[in-house]
């Protein structure tokens, strides 16, 4: 593990191990599977961990011994919701999005088993609801850029998601062979699209951006069915691809 600075090494196996930990926080991980993630010894692993547990950084959960992110970690992460770096990153391309086609573009991160909406460009076209979903939560997979983050999940880690959420899943109509089918319909298109899936009279398509390694965000551009006919939906979705390369960010590729 090499990270390019002399004498660094040791850090850079603890920002490894920490990054280890946000990414299987919901399922945790115990020592055992943690040192073969990083790919260091169990003992090395373990001392890099109780660095992060000493910290607040990490912790351990009492009911099942496996470590997971911190309350300081947490607190890390709300500081950044008040100016997110990938809003920063995004923000031109939503404002061009919206005002080369008139409709409302969604920005969406995945927080766990969740979609959560960190801003809403409204469009000239905007339908009411659309103007309350700026901090929502929703189901993987449930809205046009949730599902466009759900397609470049692994199949696994989908079905996992749908075992622990199914009550809520089956709630909202999405049973485990709807989602599949939703997903392996947005990776034959490269794309996610959607009509009345989150918001009655709403029809929407998205892709993911890929940020830093392991890390996702999703772009949709929605409208009323009304405007958003076949060309219409056709033009949306290549402005969005131009804007994000223009951007210098890239659209993430679909498992």
């Amino acid at each position: 593990m090499n990270s390019g600075f002399p004498g660094a090494q040791s850090a850079a196996r603890l920002v490894a191990v920490f990054k280890l930990l946000a990414r299987h926080h919901v399922r945790g991980l115990s020592i055992r599977e943690l040192s073969a993630l990083c790919g260091l010894d169990r003992s090395t692993a373990r001392r890099h961990l109780m660095v992060l547990v000493s910290t607040g950084l990490a912790a351990k959960d009492a009911a099942s011994g496996r470590y997971g992110l911190g309350v300081e970690a947490m607190l890390c992460g709300l500081q950044t919701l008040a100016r997110p770096p990938v809003f920063e990153a995004c923000r031109p391309v939503m404002l061009n999005v919206t005002r080369r086609t008139q409709d409302t573009v969604f920005l969406v991160i995945r927080n766990g088993d969740f979609a959560h909406c960190l801003h809403v460009q409204i469009g000239a076209s905007a339908l009411p609801a659309h103007s309350l979903m700026t901090g929502q939560m929703r189901l993987l997979g449930q809205g046009t850029a949730s599902l466009a983050l759900a397609a470049t999940l692994r199949d696994r880690e989908l079905e996992q998601i749908h075992q622990r959420r199914r009550l809520d899943y089956e709630s909202a109509g999405i049973s485990r062979e709807r989602l599949r089918e939703m997903v392996a319909h947005t990776r034959r298109q490269g794309h996610s699209e959607s009509l009345n899936l989150l918001t009655s009279g709403a029809i929407g398509v998205g892709l993911p951006i890929a940020l830093e390694p392991g890390h996702v965000a999703a772009l949709s551009v929605a409208g009323h069915h009304s405007r958003m006919d076949g060309a219409h939906k056709t033009a949306a979705l290549r402005i969005l691809r131009e804007e994000i390369g223009m951007a210098g960010l890239q659209v993430h590729g679909l498992r």
